[in-house]
């Protein structure tokens, strides 16, 4: 269940054998609970090596690099042909942190859980990270309900043409650089780009290879 838009469980949507990982074990015999605690002990620097990884490089991604920049950055991402920024063209209010709410679900809301699956020793290790849908869900754009960011980023965002910038700013601006006008076309054009739907996609890839 959701609290104050933030995602409080995620879905388990990465499950992996244990086999690789037990050959790490020296134990004689070991019963379920020291298994599991064993198991556990392997697993848990693994994935907190892949989270960091994961956090890192959302944090030094060209989006998110210039969304943190704000209502003055530059187009460093490209995305937007170097006319105006993100920030300004999304419509953050100024002061805003957008990314920042996808920094802590990648810092706090990862997670794992062993569990014995059969009398012959079998375990199951189920990882709980959050889904693109549960990004999207928290990223709303602040001009388009029901509209993700996130989502524009990657797949491509309405109304391009009627945005202006100016770094001395717009007084009726939220931002304070950027405004959307009728009749009015800046000329600049939209490339999407992966993002943080890549990034997930990679960090699952990299929890079916904790073995490694």
């Amino acid at each position: 269940m959701a609290k104050k838009g933030f995602i409080s469980v995620s879905r388990p949507v990465v499950t992996v054998s244990a086999k690789e990982l037990l050959r790490e074990l020296t134990m004689d015999r070991p019963n379920d609970r020291s298994m599991g605690r064993a198991l556990r002990t392997i697993i848990e620097p693994k994935l907190e090596e892949r989270r960091k990884e994961l956090s890192k490089k959302f944090e030094v991604h060209p989006i998110t690099v210039e969304l943190n920049a704000g209502p003055n950055a530059s187009n460093s991402s490209g995305t937007l042909g170097g006319y105006g920024n993100l920030f300004s063209f999304i419509g953050f209010s100024s002061g805003s942190k957008p990314a920042e709410v996808i920094s802590k679900i990648f810092n706090e809301k990862i997670r794992f859980k062993v569990k014995r699956r059969n009398t012959k020793g079998g375990y199951q290790v189920t990882f709980f990270i959050p889904s693109v849908e549960e990004i999207y869900s928290l990223t709303p754009i602040p001009w388009m309900t029901g509209k993700s960011w996130v989502a524009g980023v990657e797949k491509g965002i309405a109304n391009l043409g009627q945005f202006l910038y100016s770094a001395s700013g717009f007084a009726s601006s939220k931002s304070g650089t950027g405004i959307q006008v009728k009749n009015r076309s800046s000329g600049v054009s939209f490339s999407s780009t992966p993002y943080v739907s890549k990034l997930i996609n990679n960090f699952k890839k990299s929890l079916l290879k904790l073995d490694k």
